[in-house]
């Protein structure tokens, strides 16, 4: 329920119950009946609880989200239900290894539904100032090779064995391995970028993230529609931290915890309707 006048219609439809009930309620002494008092500030107290979910809590604090596909794997799985914060990054900037929540740029071609774009979740593996590069799994931060317990590489067909990625004159370049040694063209924004510029761009050294930009790569390395593909994401799109999974029961966790410790095995439970987000 995003829509700001279905949530104003909610607590406009509890007040005017709320009303109702006080009209018509039989009255002894002036005063409404117990049942009637009764019924009276459940409905105040509802109207009030409702309100600061939808008009403080959910625009500002926190908000539940779903995990529809497996573009995180083994860090989050489909089905896991996750707390984000929104107050986070109002205060400070996403950092290095961050599982962020944002809106996807026009190039990740993210669906829609009745024009809403759904909100993406990746790892956060490039900020400001800082050089990314990654060469056949593994990613390399001011050139120095990354420690990353929570990637999976699917060996599965139709999946890339492999990609490299750099940032050459502030744009993103990727090219994926078809097998072992066996390096694709060089693309930018999914599209093959002209032979003369592939040798010009192989030996290029990569560059530093921009200013206002951020790389986000899902842990699911060749199963993830992110940055290597269509490039940087703007700060100005961050929505939240994914900060705790809180169902299944099975998987309640700490994000920073779970990103640092062996994957977990999955079991399914139970079923809610936060809000999915794309991957």
């Amino acid at each position: 329920m995003d829509s700001w006048v279905w949530k104003i219609a909610l607590v406009l439809g509890l007040i005017g119950a709320r009303e109702f009930v006080r009209l018509f309620t039989p009255h002894e002494n002036g005063e409404a009946n117990e049942n009637g008092k009764w019924l009276i500030e459940t409905l105040d107290s509802a109207a009030i609880a409702i309100g600061l979910v939808l008009f403080v809590i959910q625009p500002f604090l926190l908000q539940a989200f779903f995990i529809p596909s497996g573009s995180m794997e083994d860090t989050l799985q489909v089905g896991d239900r996750l707390l984000v914060s929104k107050m986070i990054y109002r205060m400070s900037d996403p950092q290095f290894q961050d599982v962020v929540v944002f809106l996807p740029p026009p190039a990740a071609g993210s669906p829609s539904h009745d024009g809403h774009v759904d909100d993406f979740i990746k790892r956060c593996i490039g900020t400001p100032g800082h050089t990314i590069e990654v060469r056949d799994r593994v990613v390399y931060r001011d050139g120095e090779p990354v420690p990353e317990l929570y990637t999976k590489w699917s060996p599965e067909s139709g999946l890339s064995y492999s990609y490299d990625m750099k940032i050459v004159n502030g744009v993103v370049y990727s090219r994926e391995y078809e097998a072992p040694g066996m390096p694709g063209p060089w693309r930018r924004n999914n599209v093959p970028v002209d032979e003369a510029e592939q040798e010009f761009i192989t030996r290029a050294k990569s560059g530093v993230v921009p200013p206002g930009q951020l790389l986000m790569m899902g842990d699911h390395r060749n199963n993830s529609n992110d940055s290597h593909v269509w490039g940087f994401m703007p700060r100005e799109n961050v929505v939240g931290k994914a900060i705790c999974i809180f169902w299944p029961l099975n998987r309640i966790g700490l994000m920073d915890q779970i990103s640092h410790q062996p994957p977990r095995p999955f079991r399914a439970a139970g079923t809610s309707e936060p809000i999915p987000l794309s991957q």
